[in-house]
């Protein structure tokens, strides 16, 4: 798209440059071309003249006005303009843009997709929250985050693979079905006391209910017991989280078991290389992994003295198995809590002979719930905290999928509850979905007047000659054609830099333009001229924004 173009434009400078010995240095250069927030500053910006300038020995100043001379008279834009101490503003021309609403209207939205993966393969790992309870808030954010941006990535140009991570060994896993086990003594009359490690929530209660339902008899030993009460219970509990993710419209191409890892020697034969490759050795009666050679961390513990294999073991042999599989990039999503373990993680790649950049990890902040005007508390060992599916039930799916992508998930996110249900332009769910429903509604009317136009449904052709773009004047019309065009641009900005919350304020800034545009022009007017113009311009619009809502998991009605 254009941003590309401007991109060539001043790779060609600079190799003019080169030639006529004005500047000289070795190597490409990718030029980073941004959007400036500001009208005044042009349509594309870039500050490659102050990252020249170490190199040249010049001021950015001097570098901007030699790239600026060389790249006067073409024919992508209207002006070009130095800012400051060397910002290059690049003014797009009108016609140039009217040219690339005409090509997405004619090729569709998806042939002009980014393809920035080439078919490179990505593991997104997420959610992988323990089957020891129903999913939370946190983990709903994290579910979206993860699910819009493989989505993502897919649209530019990725092979994408989501998975989830089940961890069904471990201590929590115990403590599941023991709290379990007391829940089904309590059941029959029993008297027990809860020690404060264990699950109190109800659905622990309806856990043991259901154990008893289903006619199920426990073991003679209270050990027997408590290991098939742990099984039972995390089977039930993974079920109902599976069942809300796929509710939330959230759906994995693999579920992976921890336990399977220890079953397929995985776990030992980790251990072993590490071992082996002077990596991890015995002190005090437990295996240590040396982080402190990778990383300005701590040794760790794999194997515990009393012979217990921890969570960090199992996860390093995890992502020996993830690599195993091909992947050129491995994306983990984790709760903002765990950011200590990122380092030694990625130490343990290296230590096995990995890349260690082949790890991403994307931490989520937490969500405050505000319901009104008043937070809601949330404790889940306790049992007292707001669940993903209650969220849904309450404020519907799209709702809930777009609040949680409303700031950057490394951000804490207040998600105001009154606020998602509103019927009005203050909640920028129903804003853009009333945006799709305006400009369906234009089309019906159209239709009624008899007005088809080739390419826009499936009836009719355009009466008279071809439809002529170069009728879209009006600053505003500009202004929603550039918002299009940026489609691309963000697309293509999110897969860069795995921030899928871009998508929300792209969206909500493009039907902003439209809004504004729908109050103040009558599309379907008397010139037949202009209103089939404007009608190219909306049907665009209108893929656009279907599109954007299609990646977000959210719906687009036609009516509202």
């Amino acid at each position: 798209m254009i941003r590309k173009r401007i991109q060539e434009l001043i790779k060609e400078a600079i190799n003019n440059c080169k030639k006529k010995g004005i500047f000289s240095f070795e190597g490409e250069i990718d030029p980073i071309i941004e959007i400036p927030r500001e009208e005044d500053f042009g349509d594309y910006s870039t500050n490659l003249a102050f990252i020249l300038a170490p190199k040249l020995k010049k001021s950015p100043l001097k570098i901007a006005e030699f790239i600026v001379e060389e790249a006067k008279g073409s024919d992508l834009v209207e002006k070009i303009e130095i800012a400051g101490k060397g910002f290059i503003n690049f003014f797009i021309k009108d016609d140039v843009l009217r040219d690339a609403l005409k090509n997405i209207f004619q090729k569709g939205v998806d042939a002009f997709l980014p393809d920035l993966g080439m078919g490179r393969k990505i593991l997104i790992e997420f959610v992988s929250a323990n089957p020891t309870g129903p999913l939370h808030i946190g983990h709903g954010r994290g579910a979206v985050v993860g699910d819009v941006l493989a989505n993502i990535l897919k649209c530019a140009g990725f092979n994408v693979v989501k998975e989830y991570y089940i961890n069904d060994a471990g201590r929590q896993i115990a403590t599941l079905g023991e709290s379990t086990y007391l829940r089904l003594k309590e059941l029959r009359g029993e008297k027990v006391e809860f020690p404060d490690n264990f699950y109190k929530g109800d659905y622990i209660k309806d856990i043991a209910s259901k154990f008893i339902e289903q006619g199920k008899n426990l073991p003679e030993t209270k050990e027997d017991a408590i290991k098939k009460l742990s099984e039972f219970s995390s089977s039930i509990v993974m079920e109902g989280i599976i069942k809300d993710l796929q509710d939330f419209g959230v759906y994995f191409d693999n579920y992976f078991r921890e336990s399977e890892l220890y079953k397929s020697g995985m776990v030992d034969k980790t251990l072993e290389i590490l071992k082996e490759k002077g990596f991890a050795s015995e002190k005090d009666g437990a295996l240590w992994f040396k982080t402190s050679l990778f990383e300005k961390d701590e040794d760790r513990v794999l194997i515990k003295s009393n012979g217990e294999t921890t969570y960090f073991a199992s996860d390093i042999a995890y992502h020996r198995e993830k690599l195993s599989r091909g992947f050129d990039l491995l994306i983990d999503i984790w709760g903002s809590d765990h950011h200590g373990y990122i380092p030694r993680l990625k130490a343990s790649i290296e230590a096995l002979g990995e890349d260690k950049e082949k790890l991403k990890v994307i931490l989520i902040q937490f969500v405050t719930l505000i319901k009104d005007g008043k937070t809601i508390g949330m404790s889940t060992r306790a049992g007292q905290f707001t669940t993903l599916r209650e969220v849904v039930d309450e404020v519907g799916k799209d709702a809930a999928r777009f609040f949680f992508l409303m700031r950057k998930s490394d951000a804490h996110l207040e998600f105001d509850l009154d606020l998602a249900k509103k019927t009005s332009n203050e909640n920028p769910v129903y804003y853009i979905q009333y945006a799709n429903a305006r400009i369906e509604s234009i089309f019906r009317n159209a239709k009624e007047q008899g007005i088809f136009i080739k390419g826009i449904g499936d009836e009719g052709v355009t009466h008279g000659k071809e439809i002529n773009l170069g009728l879209l004047t009006l600053k505003e019309e500009m202004d929603i054609i550039k918002g299009i065009i940026h489609f691309y641009d963000t697309i293509e900005g999110s897969a860069k830099s795995l921030e899928p919350h871009r998508l929300t304020f792209y969206l909500i800034n493009l039907v902003g333009r439209f809004h504004s545009y729908y109050n103040k022009v009558k599309v379907l007017g008397e010139d037949r001229r202009f209103t089939e113009a404007r009608l190219v311009l909306l049907f665009v619009l209108q893929q656009i924004i279907k599109k954007g809502l299609d990646i977000l998991g959210v719906s687009a009605p036609d009516k509202m």
